[in-house]
């Protein structure tokens, strides 16, 4: 099937069709990936610039509010009703965005909006000579005395009419103020904006959870692997984005980074799912392979059609060929056309009554040479079987030779081994056989071996293996046998034979030897063991049997 021409055009415009999809698709994938990502990082840049701003604006309305109460020519005179009364004027144009408004004099004795005092030990607000040139000064969020939660402490210095440190004014901006802000930034879907200051610790976040708890890193982490690189940027650079990855979430992220300016070492960052900065890119791609396999499909069914109309005289002409070899018919129907295929079909058609003009003249040859290398094999092998006969068993008693027999034998063991079974083997000899032969002549002694050989067979198993050995010896090798059934067995049949009728020869005796085969050793050592067994069995007297 996958031979036809019609496949092949189809598999050819198929995956010239797939490649070029493909192709169009990675091209616009990676061109309109790198756009999608420039625009997503430049907008994201421009928002965390635009949003620092106005961070920025919005700490220095504080420090102008704060400046302009710090020249108030009341607040001078250390009087303490004075004082607290622009201590809630502060408050009041803070429209909600303080907690708390202090002033420190300058022997450290705070007063807040609410009239409590108090010591300050700790000095927070910088006094002498560390105010000069530095016209405010604003604090990492910070735990007071009369606020129970993180403020931001933005302070100016009241200086005398010889411009001398007197004092501090100061007011305390709550954290939820700053996230309250930043949780009013619009941004695309997936971004959020957070906020960390000099000391790198997050200070407002979407997530309560990470708000005071959360700090940068310089060094590579298991949850945020890469962000380190970018907390190394805020060090070196105003403004700049990177990418991590979020292990918690198991997604990519993209971050741009603006510092603040009247928070120095503060930075504001804007996070964003990567998958959403792809999520156009992803559209365009699903609709463009959305129709090119629409314009796949119409164009293989095109293509389909037009194929037909080319290769059906060439599908009709190779089914015509295969039925005539498999039918052994000439017949071909030819195609009248005035093209390729239409002399093809003719040149086979007179091809083809040629070839099956030959093919059964050589059949009929092939017929009579099968007939008589078949009569010639049989012969062959009758003769085979007589020779192997002759080769292999003993003339007179028809038992397995010497030859066939140490064939045999290794088998024997081999699969002995295999099956992990006993084996033994017992040699047997005539006792006074050579007096038979002397005083009733050689043709007794023949029928005497004759005689012991059939009973042997009887006797013993199909799967025994009985041998002459030579003159009026035998060797029989018993297998799965143990020690002592194979001499109880012996044992019978030497009784057995003592028994039988050899007329007119007297009674007839063996002596035999037995040993079972011993791991490792050699046939040779096997066999000389049963061989001593029988010579002493000979010498105490005959007739019984040893074992070796």
């Amino acid at each position: 099937m996958f031979y036809s021409i019609k496949v092949k055009i189809i598999t050819l415009f198929s995956l010239v069709m797939i490649c070029f999809t493909s192709i169009l698709l990675v091209t616009i994938f990676i061109n309109e990936r790198e756009n999608v990502l420039n625009l997503e990082l430049e907008k994201s840049s421009e928002i965390s610039n635009m949003h620092a701003s106005l961070l920025n604006q919005e700490f220095a309305q504080y420090i102008a509010m704060l400046k302009m109460q710090s020249d108030d020519s009341l607040l001078k005179k250390n009087d303490p009703d004075k004082i607290k009364q622009i201590l809630q004027r502060l408050m009041k144009v803070g429209s909600g965005n303080f907690v708390n408004a202090i002033y420190v004099d300058q022997n450290l004795n705070l007063v807040d909006a609410s009239g409590n005092k108090n010591k300050v030990t700790n000095a927070l607000f910088l006094k002498s000579e560390q105010w000069q040139n530095k016209p405010y000064n604003i604090t990492v969020p910070v735990n007071t005395l009369f606020e129970k939660k993180p403020v931001i402490i933005v302070a100016v210095p009241v200086l005398n009419d010889q411009d001398e440190w007197q004092g501090t004014l100061a007011v305390a901006v709550p954290l939820k103020t700053i996230i309250d802000k930043l949780s009013s930034i619009k941004l695309a879907n997936g971004s959020y904006a957070w906020l960390a200051d000099s000391n790198d610790l997050v200070v407002a976040h979407p997530a309560p959870s990470v708000v005071m708890n959360a700090r940068l890193s310089t060094e590579n982490t298991v949850d945020f692997p890469g962000f380190y690189k970018i907390t190394r940027q805020t060090k070196l650079q105003n403004n700049g984005y990177g990418r991590y990855y979020d292990t918690q979430l198991q997604e990519s992220k993209i971050v741009t980074f603006s510092k603040i300016k009247y928070l120095p070492g503060w930075n504001l960052f804007v996070t964003t799912q990567e998958v959403e900065i792809f999520r156009g890119i992803y559209s365009i791609v699903y609709s463009v392979l959305t129709i090119s396999i629409i314009l796949m499909i119409a164009f293989l069914f095109i293509i389909s059609q037009l194929s037909n109309k080319v290769t059906g005289p060439i599908v009709r002409l190779t089914k015509d060929v295969k039925a005539s070899v498999t039918a052994k018919s000439n017949f071909i129907r030819i195609i009248h056309s005035k093209d390729e295929i239409g002399a093809l079909s003719k040149a086979f058609h007179r091809s083809l009554q040629k070839i099956h003009l030959h093919t059964t003249q050589l059949e009929e040859i092939v017929r009579e040479r099968t007939k008589e290398i078949s009569s010639k094999n049989n012969l062959l092998s009758e003769q085979n079987n007589k020779l192997e006969v002759l080769v292999s068993k003993d003339s007179l008693t028809n038992l397995y030779n010497r030859r066939a027999f140490n064939a045999l034998v290794e088998k024997e063991l081999s699969r002995a081994k295999r099956h992990h079974v006993s084996i033994a083997l017992a040699i047997l000899d005539l006792d006074h056989f050579k007096n038979i032969n002397d005083k009733y002549g050689h043709d007794t002694g023949d029928k005497v071996l004759c005689r012991l050989a059939n009973e042997l067979t009887t006797s013993m198993r199909k799967e025994d293996l009985i041998c002459r050995w030579g003159g009026e010896e035998f060797v029989v090798l018993l297998s799965a046998s143990t020690s002592e059934k194979v001499y109880e067995h012996m044992e019978e049949m030497r009784e057995r034979v003592a028994t039988i009728d050899f007329s007119p020869a007297p009674q007839v005796t063996f002596s035999a030897g037995m040993s079972t085969y011993r791991e490792g050793e050699s046939f040779t050592e096997w066999f000389k063991r049963a061989d001593n067994a029988l010579y002493k069995a000979k010498d105490n007297g005959r007739n019984q049997i040893v074992k070796g």
